[in-house]
């Protein structure tokens, strides 16, 4: 893997961490948003799973286009 491609890999492990925090937690959100619920730990692992499918689709767009 290029350089690209493995930063491309953190900030998407990165996004979907974040993506998971933020909808599992709310005391993590910005004040307008803290006072609505946290969501299910289903349906906020499935969050954090499609932003971690999108990170691997761009990474490997990225290796496809090289």
């Amino acid at each position: 893997m290029e350089s690209d491609q493995i930063l491309l890999a953190l900030i998407g492990i990165g996004a979907s961490c974040v993506t998971f925090c933020l909808m599992r937690f709310p005391h993590t959100r910005r004040p307008p948003f803290q006072r609505y619920g946290p969501f299910s730990l289903i349906a906020s692992f499935f969050g954090a799973l499609a932003i971690f499918c999108i990170s691997v689709l761009a990474v490997y767009a990225q290796a496809v286009w090289h």
